[in-house]
């Protein structure tokens, strides 16, 4: 099974229609339909990303889905998490996925960054209601995935969070998936 729908199935455990959702990285809009569908009628997806192309990849797939009310757009950097999500929101927030590296189809000189994302992982967790759920998907491959990673993985021991790791393969450069849940 791959880490993406691992991380699916995870969170199909705890969410909700009327949920509120953030895509930290929206990318093609994968993650971004799969939590519509998953909080349907009423929920909320708040999908981030740098580049407008991604952006209007994930509202045109949304859109095609008859999901497009559910989905508010942000076009910009996910360490703006506790600017942009409503004062309301927090504390409230049922999950919120990351796909580190590059957007995939995209320009691969376009990729997070350990200190943004460590910033906007730290916020995520302030946002997240009690038993909410952050998923992290490392691409250790490409160049800074290998340190993104170990940044990730050093805040989690440091805030002492509950975390469970999965590795794709045996390979030592295989995506990781992180899961954190907020007690």
């Amino acid at each position: 099974m791959r880490l993406v729908e691992i991380a699916h199935n995870r969170l199909k455990r705890i969410l909700c229609p009327g949920d509120i959702c953030i895509d930290a990285t929206a990318g093609n809009g994968h993650d971004s339909l799969f939590l519509a569908k998953s909080t349907s009628p009423n929920g909320i997806v708040y999908a981030f990303d740098i580049q407008e192309s991604a952006i209007l990849k994930t509202a045109e797939r949304l859109k095609q889905n008859g999901f497009k009310e559910q989905l508010k757009t942000i076009h910009d950097s996910h360490d703006k998490l506790d600017q942009i999500i409503d004062l309301e929101f927090r504390g409230d927030v049922a999950s919120i996925m990351f796909n580190l590296g590059y957007l995939p189809g995209g320009n691969h000189q376009i990729i997070t960054q350990a200190y943004s994302t460590v910033k906007s992982v730290e916020q995520a967790y302030i946002l997240l209601r009690k038993n909410g759920i952050i998923t992290i998907i490392c691409y250790r491959g490409h160049a800074g995935g290998e340190s993104e990673t170990q940044e990730v993985l050093n805040l989690c021991e440091s805030k002492k969070w509950k975390t469970e790791q999965i590795y794709g393969s045996e390979n030592p450069w295989s995506p990781l998936l992180v899961i954190i849940e907020k007690l």
